[in-house]
C-alpha cells in the first residue's frame, strides 16, 4: 500500500469538568487527508482547497511533527506527501490540529505495517499539538484516533481508555479563538468546594456514559470551574445565551476544548430550536462561523 485516503473527526475535549482528561469525537464535521509514500526521505504538507493560513513548514504543522517523531522512533528514511482537504474551520476547539495528527499516524501505521497499539499511536499523534498548543496534550488526539469517549488515565506513560459514546444529540456553535491559546491562564487554585464539585462532576460524566443518560450527562458538563470561566470570558454572550438553552430543555452547554465554540447537548426534538438560540444570542461574535447540528460518535480515523 502506498496511499491512503484518510477522514478525522471534530472532537470536543476538556468536555465540562474533565480539563485535559476528557474528549469525545463528533458525527461532523470532519477533514479528509491523502497520504502517499515517497523515495525521497522527505516530508511535504500541501492543501487541497483553502489552507486557512495554516503553516505547511514540517516543524509547526501538527501532522508533520508527529510524522517526525515516528521517522525518529521507527523509520528514519521515510519520505510521505501529505494532502490535506480542510471540512472544519481551524482554531475553534474541535479539535482540527489533533485529527491532522491523528490521521497522519493512522494511515501510516496502517501503510507501514507497524501494528502500534491504541497507546502506541496516541502517544506519537500527540507530539504533533506541540505545534499548536505548545504541550503534547492527548485528548484530542486520542478521540479524533479512537473515537467514542476518552479518559486519559496516566501521562506517564500515556494510557487512554475508550469508552462505547451514545449517540448524544449536540448542537455546535462555531466560533473561532481570538487568540492562539488561553491555556497560560488557567489556574487549578479553585479551592476544596469547587475542587469536591469538580471531582464528582467528573464522575457524573462517566457514569451518565454508561447509563447513557443524555439528560445526567449534560448536567454533568455543564459546570466548570477550571477552563470555562476563562474561556468563556471571551465569548460574547455566552452566559446569557448559555441560560436561555438550558431554559429551553438543553441538558447542558459548555465551551469546547481551547474555545471559542460552545458545545450544548439537547434532546433530539429540540435540536432546530436549540440551534437558533445559539445562533441568534451568539452570531454577534466577530468570530461566529456557523451552527452545526450533530451527534457524538464511536468512529474515530477511519479510511475513506
Amino acid at each position: 500500500m502506498n496511499s491512503i485516503r484518510l477522514r478525522g473527526p471534530a472532537t470536543s475535549a476538556n468536555v465540562g469538568p474533565g480539563y485535559d482528561i476528557f474528549a469525545m469525537a463528533l458525527k461532523e464535521p470532519y477533514d479528509e487527508m491523502l497520504l502517499e509514500l515517497t523515495n525521497d526521505n522527505a516530508i511535504t504538507i500541501n492543501f487541497e482547497g483553502d489552507s486557512q493560513n495554516i503553516p505547511i513548514t514540517i516543524e509547526d504543522n501538527t501532522a508533520g511533527l508527529a510524522i517526525l517523531e515516528l521517522k525518529k522512533r521507527y523509520k528514519p528514511d521515510l519520505g510521505v506527501k501529505v494532502t490535506i482537504t480542510k471540512h472544519m474551520t481551524s482554531g475553534c476547539g474541535l479539535g482540527t490540529t489533533g485529527t491532522s495528527a491523528s490521521s497522519a499516524i493512522y494511515g501510516l501505521n496502517k501503510m507501514l505495517q507497524l501494528n502500534l497499539s491504541d497507546n502506541e499511536l496516541v502517544d506519537l499523534a500527540r507530539m504533533g499539538e506541540i505545534a499548536s498548543g505548545g504541550s503534547p496534550h492527548a485528548d484530542n488526539v486520542a478521540a479524533a484516533m479512537l473515537g467514542g469517549f476518552i479518559l486519559i488515565k496516566d501521562y506517564h506513560p500515556i494510557d487512554v481508555l475508550k469508552l462505547q459514546m451514545p449517540e448524544f444529540p449536540v448542537v455546535l456553535a462555531v466560533i473561532k479563538k481570538t487568540q492562539r491559546t488561553t491555556r497560560g491562564f488557567i489556574t487549578y487554585e479553585i479551592g476544596p468546594d469547587k475542587l469536591k464539585d469538580q471531582m464528582a462532576r467528573c464522575s457524573r460524566v462517566i457514569h451518565a456514559i454508561h447509563t447513557r443518560d443524555a439528560e445526567e450527562f449534560g448536567k454533568a458538563i455543564s459546570v466548570d470551574h477550571i477552563a470555562e470561566p476563562v474561556r468563556s470570558a471571551v465569548i460574547a454572550n455566552y452566559n446569557e445565551t448559555k441560560a436561555k438553552v438550558l431554559a429551553a430543555g438543553a441538558f447542558g452547554s459548555t465551551v469546547s476544548g481551547g474555545g471559542s465554540s460552545v458545545i450544548t447537548i439537547c434532546p433530539a426534538h429540540l435540536q432546530d430550536e436549540i440551534a437558533a438560540i445559539m445562533e441568534s444570542g451568539l452570531k454577534g461574535n466577530p468570530n461566529f462561523v456557523k451552527i452545526i447540528k450533530t451527534t457524538t460518535s464511536n468512529t474515530g480515523v477511519c479510511e475513506m
